[in-house]
């Protein structure tokens, strides 16, 4: 049995698939340590997992909203008015995350870092000449200079990543192909984190009647990520729906959506608010299509189900993920500072809610569930804790050790 130690940052998307690698990892025999964002330890004790203090700052849904401008890329780049100066990038305090990943590591025998650990995890593996396994849940972190989408991730953004053979992609093939030049880089497929609830339980009544009545409603979820102003956005999809004679349901998540956001004049029956928690496999496996920020948990849960997509990113790797999605012809992207219900209900008429649109959806979707991404990565990671020497195995890394 080995000490593996992982360690993640970002929201429910950017950890959970972790979470999921650790209890695969726990059934192998191992003993696990998460170290991770306080917001998220309810989801690591509850996989009976040990879950450590990040030294981060806290960020769940009550922060995050009260930060809701720093989510909001395209704005801040396009010179929208903002009173936070705050970077999400460099809001923590390096010594105090260093603590408790050094505490945390000092009798281990691999660390696996998510992106953004990184420059971090090169140093515990240094100080203590343990295996580092560098991963990632999404293609890239930063894709674009300027607010448009652009044509290409930047890969580079992956620090020496072209030098790492210990390196995981857990993002699907099918819905992205990494460049030639990225042949070391080991993709498994998505971790699709699994809780009971989520499998087992159900929504309430009031809920599953309204989203299995036909014709199959719309879903708007921004899952765990906050807007500026949430009535702006349910009012523009609420109308849009109406436009299109579709009935929509709207997932509180972490945007806290609700009913005190929806116009007077809309016809209530005609539109449903789950509040809390609902399973997105559920939602999005019976919704006629998905609005969502696309980040990628989200992005793999839709096209887990096979369910059209409409993307409307606003920061990070969701750019990239609404390109991915256009070009494999299982949705459309709009641009999130510009939406309307005319605009909005145009792209979902004429390039989601089709045929061909919902046929590639489904295309795909088998392809992703016929993948074992968790099982890939657990192989590899015991073939790399099973090498006599923590080496690094890159070419050029400041850390390589002879």
């Amino acid at each position: 049995m080995s000490t593996i130690v992982i360690t993640s940052n970002g929201t429910l998307g950017d950890n959970l698939p972790y979470i999921e690698l650790a209890k695969a990892l726990k059934t192998r025999g191992h003993k696990i340590r998460m170290v991770v964002n306080e917001a998220l330890h309810s989801y690591v004790l509850k996989a009976g997992l040990e879950a450590v203090a990040s030294g981060r700052l806290r960020m769940g849904p009550e922060e995050v909203r009260r930060n809701a401008q720093q989510w909001n890329q395209l704005g801040l780049l396009r010179g929208q008015p903002s009173d936070q100066t705050i970077s999400l990038k460099n809001n923590d305090n390096i010594m105090a995350r260093l603590k408790p990943l050094l505490n945390t590591c000092h009798d281990t025998d691999m660390l696996i870092s998510g992106f953004g650990e990184d420059s971090l995890a090169a140093v515990i593996a240094e100080v203590y000449d343990i295996r580092w396994v560098r991963s990632c849940v999404a293609p890239f972190y930063q894709c674009f200079s300027q607010p448009e989408i652009k044509d290409r991730p930047n890969y580079d953004s992956w620090l020496d990543t072209k030098n790492s053979n210990r390196f995981i992609l857990a993002a699907s093939p099918p819905f992205c192909q990494l460049p030639p030049e990225y042949s070391q880089v080991h993709q498994t497929g998505f971790w699709f984190y699994e809780d009971s609830d989520w499998s087992n339980g159900e929504p309430s009544q009031e809920i599953r009647e309204f989203v299995e009545q036909e014709p199959k409603p719309l879903a708007l979820s921004y899952s765990s990520v906050p807007v500026e102003n949430p009535q702006e956005i349910v009012e523009v999809h609420v109308r849009a729906a109406a436009k299109l004679g579709r009935r929509i349901l709207i997932h509180q998540g972490w945007a806290d959506f609700n009913q005190s956001h929806l116009p007077s004049d809309i016809d209530r029956d005609n539109v449903m608010f789950a509040n809390g928690f609902i399973a997105h496999d559920w939602l999005f496996s019976r919704a006629a299509a998905a609005i969502i920020h696309g980040g990628i948990g989200t992005i793999a849960r839709s096209l887990r189900n096979g369910c059209p997509m409409l993307v409307e990113p606003l920061a990070f790797d969701q750019f990239f993920n609404a390109l991915q999605v256009q070009k494999l012809g299982v949705g459309a992207a709009m641009d999130s500072q510009k939406l309307t219900a005319d605009r909005v209900a145009s792209v979902l008429d004429k390039k989601v809610l089709t045929p061909d649109c919902k046929r590639r959806a489904v295309e795909v979707a088998e392809k992703i569930n016929a993948e074992q991404g968790l099982i890939a990565a657990c192989d590899l990671i015991e073939s790399w804790l099973s090498t006599d020497h923590p080496s690094y195995d890159t070419a050029d890394s400041e850390f390589v050790r002879k």
